[in-house]
């Protein structure tokens, strides 16, 4: 009887070690298609049924100290942090200390319509609030230090875009009000709170806020160019530009100990994460994204901020975690993320891979296009190469990888073409966090 059970965790063994190592290879072919696209230069682990089935950094965390990725590099995460900014909410309210349904207006008497905002709208981006990122001066680069009192400013006093809880609207102001009312209810800081709840019960040690005041061989420089012949450094964004919408920086070993507290209610309970989990509109829980994938429940946040990306995806029910952070811009990284879930799930996907155009389907991009007075751009064919030329620059070939939507292979550049009644007249060019759009002006 012995004999056997040792027989069948032997075979059971070597199947999870060959399904790990097929996986392996697979997400290795896929990261360096975008480490050789200038799309990836960062560390990643996946982990699948309690076993890490993957976890492998690429390319500099320095590039000018020649210093490499490691599993142990540090990277802000962004938008990530509203993560761990809803489990503190949902924390206190397991301690009965403040409820979903509370108004804005017990904590700021003065906020316009504050008496029609729930916790619940802040934390689901349904509050109608003025997005504090549509304000040219609101972070002045996010490079140096800012008040709660400044940051408030920029959106206290702005008429709500529409009447809460009716509609969806990404809202960094509304985690930013959540950081301040984490403070009001507990007399403690945001970033202590958080340390208190989460960081110190889950081991998580590199993991923190004052990225630009960190000091540490593992920190990572973040890059807002990169391509094969220019590597240009990020100034580092102050915590108090983000608070509690964006400031923590982590490593994918930490963020894995996150996935692991998580999985096992050692975060909040299993109640106040079937409210987490569970989408509002859009596809949007508190403080996370719910979607269906493959009848699979995948729970994520991504986070961009200056010089740095990130992907954080995970299924509950069956302890897979996909952790993928990169200290260069690249505003796709989460289809980096969905191609590995196809991977570990035996499902087709592709990652940036050209198609071939007829002529006469390129032929219907080429022409000029104006974004501004001092911006064009034109776009020309020569024979089945398309190339962009911008503001009489060097013509540069983009490639296909769907209809109307085209890649530079050096940088983290997409161009998207739009018609109206079966021409082509507009354009969008994507670089990095810059969005740029242009209209038809030259055959």
């Amino acid at each position: 009887m012995k004999k056997g059970i040792l027989t069948l965790f032997v075979i059971l063994y070597t199947i999870l070690a060959t399904n790990a190592q097929e996986y392996g290879k697979k997400i290795d072919s896929l990261i360096q298609k975008a480490v050789q696209l200038n799309r990836f230069n960062g560390t990643v682990l996946v982990s699948k049924k309690g076993k890490i089935v993957y976890e492998k950094a690429y390319g500099y965390q320095n590039v000018e100290k020649n210093i490499r990725n490691t599993s142990n590099t540090i990277y802000q995460i962004g938008s990530t942090t509203k993560e761990f900014t809803a489990a503190v909410i949902l924390k206190l309210i397991e301690n009965h200390q403040l409820s979903l349904d509370d108004k804005l207006s017990n904590y700021f008497p003065d906020f316009i319509r504050g008496n029609e905002i729930t916790i619940k709208h802040l934390l689901t981006h349904t509050s109608g609030i003025y997005e504090i990122l549509r304000d040219p001066n609101a972070f002045n680069g996010g490079t140096q230090p800012r008040s709660k009192e400044q940051m408030l400013s920029f959106f206290i006093n702005k008429p709500l875009d529409f009447d809460p809880g009716t509609q969806y609207s990404y809202c960094n102001s509304g985690y930013m009000l959540l950081g301040l009312i984490i403070e009001k209810v507990t007399g403690k800081s945001y970033e202590q709170v958080v340390k208190d709840f989460i960081l110190k019960p889950l081991g998580m040690k590199h993991t923190g806020f004052d990225f630009v005041g960190l000091q540490s061989p593992d920190k990572a420089v973040g890059y807002s160019k990169y391509t094969n012949t220019i590597k240009e450094a990020a100034v580092p964004w102050d915590s108090t530009a983000t608070y509690s919408a964006g400031s923590l920086y982590s490593t994918v070993e930490d963020l894995y100990r996150w996935h692991n507290g998580l999985l096992n209610y050692k975060v909040y309970n299993k109640s106040s994460l079937e409210k987490a989990t569970t989408p509002f509109l859009e596809g949007y829980g508190l403080g996370c994204w719910i979607d269906m994938i493959y009848d699979k429940k995948v729970v994520s946040h991504g986070g961009n901020i200056f010089g740095f990306t990130g992907y954080f995806g995970r299924i509950q029910e069956e302890d897979v975690s996909i952790i993928i952070l990169n200290n260069i811009f690249n505003r796709q990284i989460e289809s980096i993320g969905l191609s590995i879930l196809a991977i570990l799930y035996d499902k087709p996907y592709s990652y940036f891979d050209e198609i071939k155009l007829l002529p006469d389907t390129l032929e219907k991009y080429v022409g000029e296009y104006e974004v501004s007075t001092d911006y064009k751009v034109k776009i020309i064919r020569k024979a089945n190469h398309l190339f962009i030329q911008r503001n009489n620059g060097a013509a540069i070939e983009i490639f296909a990888y769907k209809e109307n939507t085209f890649f530079q292979k050096d940088d983290d550049i997409r161009i998207s073409f739009k018609s109206e009644k079966d021409t082509i007249n507009k354009i969008t060019i994507m670089e990095g966090l810059n969005t740029k759009k242009g209209k038809k002006i030259m055959q």
